[in-house]
């Protein structure tokens, strides 16, 4: 392998050392531990599917009813065994079938994807003016 191929293949563009920063803001939300990057697919899928509930999200990632029952608890109001969640979701009780819980981002869990957004895209931005007139 030649060196410029070699070079080639350890650049980071923009775009993925954005996303490495996103995924680094979410991994210092939780100063104890680390968090999972399952909790993070798990809040993306909120934040995607507005008024999606726990069953869709078992679906949609093959998980089991106590794995994702975790996931959207890590990331809720209350976590296990009592302690602190991250807040960035609420659970509602569907009004239509009281057995279903409702997941909605909260105003915390909206800043976070407004933060990341504007992470991820900042550099286009930047080139916004540059084809102004």
């Amino acid at each position: 392998m030649t060196q410029s191929k070699l070079e080639g293949l350890l650049k980071i563009d923009n775009e993925s050392y954005n996303l490495l920063r996103v995924l680094t803001m979410f991994m210092k939300l939780d100063n104890s531990q680390e968090v999972p990057l399952q909790a993070i697919a798990v809040f993306w899928y909120v934040a995607t599917y507005h008024n999606c509930n726990k069953r869709d999200i078992e679906i949609f990632f093959k998980m089991s009813k106590a794995s994702a029952s975790r996931m959207t608890d890590y990331i809720s109001r209350y976590h296990r065994l009592g302690k602190t969640g991250l807040g960035l979701i609420s659970k509602e009780q569907d009004p239509k079938d009281k057995r279903r819980t409702i997941l909605k981002l909260t105003r915390k869990g909206k800043d976070l994807i407004e933060k990341s957004f504007t992470t991820l895209y900042e550099d286009i931005k930047s080139y916004e003016g540059d084809f102004e007139e």
